[in-house]
């Protein structure tokens, strides 16, 4: 992760920790899909869940996704981390799928850390 993806050091309440980190309803989720009406069968309803399945998703599915923005719009409108969905988008879209899921999956596990530093509940 370049220096233009490190993140703020900031205090955050821990009450938006624990609303970035928790559950969101089924509906809410973020669901994989390899192209339009292409739905792979998996849904992430946290953040946590997310990364896992992003390291084993189809790369179509990142492929699809990420120009997009989808990944970006679901973290910061869904989970509301703005600062992480402001890292995603710095990452540059001209590479493999590979190396965007690498990087996409580097950036949150970086953030989840981060995350449950500040809070280790």
């Amino acid at each position: 992760m370049s220096k233009e993806t490190a993140f703020r050091k900031q205090v955050m309440p821990n009450s938006k920790i624990m609303e970035i980190l928790s559950n969101v309803p089924y509906e809410r989720g973020f669901h994989f899909f390899t192209a339009m009406d292409c739905y792979t069968g998996e849904t992430a309803t946290n953040l946590n869940s997310f990364v896992q399945k992003l390291q084993v998703i189809e790369a179509g599915s990142i492929g699809f996704h990420f120009p997009r923005k989808d990944f970006q719009n679901w973290i910061k409108n869904v989970i509301k981390d703005e600062e992480l969905a402001e890292v995603i988008d710095r990452i540059k879209e001209d590479q493999s799928n590979e190396d965007l899921r690498k990087e996409i999956v580097k950036t949150i596990q970086t953030r989840l850390t981060e995350l449950r530093k500040l809070n280790p509940t």
